[in-house]
């Protein structure tokens, strides 16, 4: 398990030095976290990262449209009218459901492939992950004086 983690965490620095370093980074750490957190086999890590790489880019794109859709509220917040509103709550009521609905489905394709205990233990890794995270950046935040990127 020791192996794939590190071969796992190689391919994928490898990769981030190619691409956005930081967002690649932050997906290598997930991956590592998660793969040490579900614990899976090897047969089940064949099936399971497929499934769940395609969620997480469906999610992504979720998420991407809906900051888009945000960035331009806030910048046209005070020009909306009553129907812009209401399409914007509309658009952004659909992000939510659809968020939901894909994680129905990713739970339900899990079944399939890990035990139903190995699934809530990926949604408390998922969790775990972003909250130490966002904590990181937070400090991070405060040492390099409100500078994410830590001055760089």
């Amino acid at each position: 398990m020791k192996r794939i983690l590190i071969i796992v965490l190689l391919a994928f620095t490898t990769f981030a030095n190619a691409q956005r370093p930081n967002k690649e980074k932050i997906k290598a750490l997930k991956i590592a976290h998660i793969t040490e957190r579900v614990a899976l086999s090897t047969k089940e890590a064949q099936a399971f990262w497929p499934v769940y790489n395609t969620y997480e880019d469906n999610m992504e794109s979720l998420r991407r449209q809906e900051r888009k859709l945000l960035g331009n509220l806030k910048s046209n917040f005070e020009q909306l009218t009553e129907a812009e509103s209401e399409a914007a709550l509309n658009k952004l009521s659909k992000f939510s459901k659809d968020k939901l609905n894909k994680k129905e489905r990713l739970i339900t394709e899990l079944k399939g492939i890990i035990s139903s205990k190995k699934i809530l233990t990926l949604l408390k890794a998922e969790e775990d992950f972003k909250r130490d995270l966002l904590r990181k950046l937070k400090e991070r935040r405060r040492d390099f004086g409100g500078r994410p990127n830590g001055g760089m």
